[in-house]
C-alpha cells in the first residue's frame, strides 16, 4: 500500500517473494521486518512502522517512528 506522510512524500510498502520492503519518495527501497502483525522495523536505520487497522482488518494508516519523532500517514492506495 501507499501511505502519504506529506503532500509530496509517500511511503510505499511492497512484498517481493517473502520479503517486505518500504520505499519513500526519492529514496531507495529498504527491507522491513515484522515485529508483530501490525509492527515492522528497519535494520538499515533506527525506524519502526506501526499500522492501524480498519474494521475490515486492512491497514488504514501507519505511524513512522524515527529520530524521536512520530509521523502519521493515511493509506492512499
Amino acid at each position: 500500500g501507499q501511505y502519504q506522510l506529506s503532500p509530496n512524500f509517500v511511503l510505499t510498502i511492497t512484498l517481493h517473494g517473502d520479503q517486505l520492503y518500504a520505499q519513500a519518495t526519492g529514496q531507495s527501497r529498504a527491507a522491513v521486518f515484522p515485529e508483530s502483525p501490525t509492527q515492522l522495523f528497519y535494520k538499515v536505520v533506527d525506524a519502526q512502522l506501526n499500522f492501524e487497522l480498519g474494521p475490515d482488518g486492512r491497514p488504514k494508516s501507519l505511524t513512522l517512528h524515527q529520530n524521536g519523532r512520530d509521523r502519521s500517514a493515511k493509506r492512499i492506495q
